[in-house]
């Protein structure tokens, strides 16, 4: 059959063509969608199976199922990304209607605005992916998401997975809101002076572990500011928040975790905390079921290595004395003021106009984002003196160039004018950057030095022309 011929809502989406053909049978198909209808011509093999279907199960069934709930989450436009994939990759596009919405996402055990959470958190951590991150945001208010709750999951990010993802995508919901036509309220930033925050940490950790004293000291034997920080930043600023319901939160945490990687002991404080939440077991390995299609198999199956030790260990019986431990550990935080007056001259030193640029990018949706990098990036963080000016942008620059997604382009453009401010030649970032070859490899270094280049660029012409001025 001629494919190239056939025309429709998802058009030349075919069957794989030769599957390893010593052990299965090529498969020849073409399939027509009109109105939501799937007609099927050729036939199937067991490879069926093999891609999730229930025993028994026609691809057609499958297929059929996925377009339904690609509909409910795509909404108008459903069809468009799967329609360019097939332009290129056919048997692609198939299996990701039939595998991902079909054997997937179209599963009963997590609800469909849950399911959304999980993906854009996935998405969200693997920083590089931003139309199919604009794709599953705009799912997850088609799906019945409020728009507070989008943005709130930015700052859920900032604690997990650091500013940057949280930088990228504020303005991607801000182009969702605008093509929706939603007039959106920034989210009212909070008011109190800042000096309750370790104790409100140490009192979100209390109910999320049984002994919150024993997680902190641990990370107090190598770091007393990381463990202070952990506690009156992450916890008693970001985890404390109300904006998303408790197993929502826990969804997004788990999901953000578990695809980032190498996060074993918050994945299972997260998991923990989920059947605490009201999560069931069912939906917690539904979320991570669903990882396999947004971050791989890899991930979720180390993600249920994790869930199964917590499924599987024997109930913990009531803490003992937990009533007074949070009041007889409390310390007084630092004020708000005292920080953000910090952070800010720090700010104004190292990045200036840029740095601000970021910061106020924030302010007509959420302005405590743009708070939190003057405060605690600025403030607690950039402006200590255990590092010079000049070592400290190039360590950022380092960080950056290293992860090299798409989310961290932004920042490494302003760390990397930071640190010729602060006294850095282009000839030391540049070799900050070939620093990161050998644990990075060449595209990384090679994407990252081709920001920096940009900006040296853009210095050198600003410095040209402002001599043509001065003549």
């Amino acid at each position: 059959m001629d494919t190239c011929k056939r025309r429709g809502i998802l058009q030349r989406i075919t069957a794989a063509r030769t599957l390893a053909a010593a052990a299965f049978a090529p498969i020849e198909a073409g399939r027509q969608i009109t109105d939501g209808k799937t007609q099927m011509n050729g036939s199937t093999t067991g490879m069926t199976a093999l891609l999730g279907a229930s025993a028994g199960e026609t691809s057609a069934e499958r297929f059929t199922r996925g377009i339904e709930v690609l509909k409910r989450i795509g909404g108008a436009g459903y069809a468009i990304p799967v329609n360019r994939l097939a332009q290129v990759a056919p048997d692609l596009a198939r299996l990701t209607v039939e595998f991902a919405y079909g054997d997937i996402l179209s599963r009963p055990g997590l609800d469909l605005g849950l399911r959304q959470i999980a993906t854009v958190a996935a998405l969200m951590a693997h920083g590089s992916v931003q139309p199919q991150l604009k794709y599953h945001m705009t799912g997850f208010l088609n799906a019945g998401g409020e728009p507070a709750e989008l943005v709130e999951m930015l700052f859920l990010a900032i604690a997990i997975l650091g500013f940057p993802v949280s930088i990228n995508a504020v303005g991607i919901v801000r182009e969702i809101f605008r093509e929706r036509g939603l007039a959106f309220d920034p989210i009212a930033p909070v008011s109190d002076d800042g000096t309750a925050r370790y104790q409100r940490g140490l009192e979100v950790l209390d109910g999320l572990m049984a002994n919150p004293e024993k997680y902190v000291e641990k990370l107090a034997s190598t770091s007393p500011e990381l463990a202070r920080w952990s506690v009156e930043f992450a916890f008693g600023e970001i985890f404390v928040r109300e904006g998303l319901d408790p197993k929502a939160r826990q969804i997004a945490s788990i999901s953000m975790l578990a695809a980032a990687g190498n996060r074993s002991d918050l994945l299972r404080l997260h998991i923990e905390a989920g059947l605490e939440s009201g999560l069931s077991r069912a939906e917690i390995t539904e979320a991570l079921m669903q990882l396999a299609v947004y971050a791989g198999f890899p991930s979720a199956l180390n993600a249920f290595g994790v869930a199964d030790a917590v499924f599987t260990k024997p109930e913990q019986k009531e803490k003992e004395g937990a009533g007074g431990r949070v009041s007889a550990n409390a310390i007084v935080s630092e004020t708000r003021k005292a920080r953000s007056e910090r952070g800010l001259a720090t700010l104004a030193r190292t990045s200036a106009q840029a740095g601000e640029a970021v910061v106020n990018s924030f302010n007509d949706l959420a302005p405590d984002i743009g708070r939190a990098i003057v405060e605690h990036s600025y403030g607690d963080i950039f402006s200590r003196a255990g590092l010079d000016a000049k070592t400290r942008e190039l360590a950022a620059c380092s960080a950056l160039a290293a992860v090299a997604s798409k989310a961290t382009e932004t920042p490494l453009r302003v760390h990397a004018n930071a640190a010729l401010t602060a006294g850095a030649t282009q000839a030391e970032i540049v070799e900050t950057l070939l620093n990161v070859l050998p644990y990075r490899g060449y595209p990384a270094v090679e994407e990252s030095m081709r920001v920096v280049g940009e900006e040296f660029r853009k210095r050198s012409d600003h410095a040209q022309q402002g001599a043509g001025e001065r003549q």
